[in-house]
């Protein structure tokens, strides 16, 4: 029961003789032995006459094995390794889930937030498929209608940078500072990075396919977004210094804005503020939105969404920067003139 257990949990991983025995401690003073025993009850087989992983008939093999109530455990001569080439235990999904399966499939293409991590992730799960969902997967992933997407593919590419989104990640679950040679994106990435030392992490996004890392800087008191593709590779390390995770609070900025009648007649609004309330005016002129976003420069990205549907109301400095920008874009359109 055990041995048959341990190949379950460790496919795809094939294992050797060595690494059997080293996880259980049951075989005594003669383990090859007993462990070719164990292999020739729960196959029916002895290990010479076990097919290869790669054997034409493999198929057809399983298919008998699976009928005798038998594992069907490889043997590869070459490296002497064991594996079992189906799953003992088997599962159905359904048509809705034949779907979501095919769209995590494609969502989570190379470059996507922990792209390898998923798709491994799901190559465990269809293992387990029996086959009529594997048949459902393979016809949901041959429709002829335009597939479900997910918006995840990165705006730029990450997959130097995978590393470094993983190291973050850990830190924040450690609650270990972290320092990092970074580019700001005002500046040429053949410019000499500044150099962050001892940042404190507070949150790791994802977020309109880009990275963002947002860290507490104890010496001046404040949150600072980075872009994480701004992150020199191979130079953010931890620190031994650790702090509490979870026990910062980013206080955010309080706006407010107001939304034009054609989207205040939809009466329901995303909640894309922290504590947002929203109060409809009268005479259909729309509606004042407030709440908290996590900085100014988020909460003009917010607004620049929304196109001239919206007006910054609150803070003043707020109004500025939009008003800034309005500026710098209608010069840009007015230079094409």
């Amino acid at each position: 029961m055990l041995l048959s257990i341990f190949f379950q949990i460790s496919w795809p991983k094939r294992l050797t003789k060595s690494e059997i025995v080293d996880q259980l401690h049951m075989y005594g003073e003669n383990p090859n032995r007993a462990l070719y025993r164990d292999i020739e009850t729960l196959t029916g087989a002895q290990v010479e006459d076990l097919p290869e992983p790669d054997a034409e008939h493999l198929a057809d093999w399983c298919v008998e094995q699976q009928r005798h109530k038998r594992l069907a455990i490889t043997y590869e001569r070459r490296t002497t390794t064991f594996g079992l080439a189906q799953s003992i235990f088997s599962i159905d999904i359904n048509e809705d889930e034949a779907r979501a399966f095919v769209a995590l499939q494609e969502g989570f293409a190379p470059g996507t937030p922990y792209a390898v991590a998923v798709q491994h992730l799901l190559k465990r799960w269809e293992w387990l498929f029996t086959e009529k969902s594997h048949q459902l997967v393979r016809q949901k992933r041959k429709r002829h209608a335009r597939p479900v997407l997910l918006p995840l593919s990165p705006v730029v590419d990450y997959n130097q940078h995978g590393d470094t989104i993983l190291l973050l990640d850990q830190a924040l679950e450690e609650g270990a500072y972290v320092s990092f040679a970074y580019t700001p994106l005002a500046q040429s990435w053949d410019a000499t990075p500044l150099l962050h030392e001892h940042t404190e992490p507070y949150e790791l996004e994802y977020r309109n396919g880009h990275w963002y890392y947002t860290a507490y800087i104890p010496d001046l008191n404040t949150f600072i977004d980075y872009r994480v593709d701004r992150i020199r590779p191979g130079s953010l390390h931890k620190e031994h210094d650790h702090f509490y995770p979870g026990g910062r609070q980013r206080p955010g900025v309080k706006i407010r804005y107001w939304l034009s009648p054609m989207l205040a007649r939809h009466g329901s609004l995303s909640a894309r503020l922290r504590e947002q309330q929203v109060a409809f005016l009268g005479d259909d002129q729309g509606a004042i939105v407030e709440g908290y976003a996590k900085s100014l420069w988020w909460a003009r990205r917010l607004l620049l969404g929304y196109g001239e549907q919206v007006k910054a109301l609150a803070p003043e400095k707020f109004i500025q920067m939009m008003h800034e920008t309005a500026q710098a874009m209608n010069q840009l359109y007015e230079e094409e003139k």
